[in-house]
């Protein structure tokens, strides 16, 4: 007998919380996990207070007890009387928030609650969009850190970060790397499939096809991806590029790519709940972000074995590894970008070497199944502590 089954006399309960079960990294990371974890072990309530409910039919709803209580407006804190009453009726031993905004409904509805638990937070931001977002972090989120047993990182440099940021959490900070379903994603599309996907996108023989998975948001860096193309262009390369994605910055950017003159190599798919279709046409993800933790779209683009470039920012360099699976790149730098490109565009061998180590690298070491394993191994530890 482990001594993981030894621990526990009773099975644990665990409430999770989430804003939403929204299309997002964050929302498809919690539902793998209480999808995953032991049943046997852990009885497992979710609980959101968004509307965005995208996710809800990927949940195990036979071992999850799942609850949505949509908060009215931006003040509306009520849905923290519904997690105290959770936490009391169901007798929960831990409490583990995702995201910051969580963090603060878990705070207020264990503080309401009658029965005391262990509290566990989970962040995936390491770089702020804005001035007013840090404010809030130097002010309010991280000294609500402080009173979490444990706050869970996606990678070993948003943990440095945060550490020196914030030096009076340091010693709470603990990774766990996002994991991945090598199941779910692998290219099992038919040659037959992908021609038809290709002629149905209007791609011909001859071109190279990349592939962004990014909301149209500011730190996701489509420009320079445009730019890399415009620069290709004038050098002969015929490269694709599918765009993924839907946000705020979408009217800018289509502008940018009719002055740069690239329109025509571009195909703006928008919003897509699942990307393996089009990433299995796809010869190459590019991530030319200026601000990330650990995307999960490098997972899944790996997991399906296609090459990753990306910027070197954040956990990438913790997953991406130069000439193994993928190139990196210093984000803006529009020369280096399509140079990489460049080379896999002229190099079909590396593009093999490159896409057969994708997958093995990354179900090896970014497994669902190992995510899950250490957070159960982190719950059993807090447990054991009383």
């Amino acid at each position: 007998m482990l001594w993981f089954d030894r621990m526990i006399d009773r099975k644990i309960n665990i409430l999770f919380l989430i804003p939403s079960l929204r299309i997002g990294g964050a929302e498809r990371q919690v539902v793998d996990l209480v999808n995953g974890i032991s049943k046997e072990r852990f009885n497992i309530h979710l609980f959101t207070f968004e509307r965005e409910l995208d996710l809800v039919g990927s949940l195990r709803k036979e071992t999850i007890r799942f609850s949505n209580c949509p908060r009215r407006h931006k003040w509306d804190f009520s849905p923290t009387n519904k997690i105290a009453q959770i936490i009391d009726e169901e007798r929960i031993d831990l409490v583990h928030c995702t995201l910051e905004i969580a963090i603060l409904f878990g705070f207020l509805g264990r503080l309401k609650a009658r029965r005391k638990t262990k509290f566990v937070g989970a962040i995936h931001t390491t770089i702020n969009r804005n001035f007013k977002n840090e404010l809030f972090d130097w002010f309010f989120y991280a000294p609500l850190m402080s009173f979490c047993h444990v706050v869970i990182t996606v990678c070993q440099n948003q943990r440095i970060h945060w550490s020196r940021k914030y030096p009076f959490l340091a010693n709470k900070f603990v990774t766990i790397y996002n994991g991945i379903d090598g199941d779910k994603f692998r290219d099992s599309f038919s040659r037959e499939e992908k021609v038809k996907i290709r002629e149905a996108l209007k791609i011909r023989d001859d071109e190279f096809a990349a592939a962004i998975v990014a909301s149209l948001g500011r730190k996701k860096g489509h420009e320079y991806a445009f730019q890399a193309v415009k620069a290709l262009g004038r050098r002969g390369e015929k490269v694709k590029l599918l765009l993924l994605g839907d946000g705020e910055r979408k009217i800018f950017l289509r502008r940018f790519a009719e002055r740069l003159s690239v329109t025509k190599n571009l195909i703006w798919l928008g919003y897509q709940s699942d990307p393996r279709a089009f990433l299995s046409i796809s010869d190459v993800l590019l991530v030319p972000s200026i601000a990330e933790s650990l995307p999960m779209a490098i997972l899944e683009a790996l997991a399906m074995g296609k090459p990753v470039i990306a910027s070197r920012i954040g956990g990438i360099p913790e997953v991406i590894k130069e000439g193994l699976n993928g190139f990196l790149f210093k984000p803006k730098d529009v020369f280096s970008l399509a140079e990489k490109l460049h080379i896999l565009i002229k190099d079909e061998a590396l593009r093999k070497g490159l896409s057969k180590e994708a997958r093995e690298f990354v179900i090896s070491r970014f497994s669902a199944s190992e995510m899950v394993r250490k957070t159960e191994t982190l719950f059993a530890r807090l447990y054991d502590r009383g």
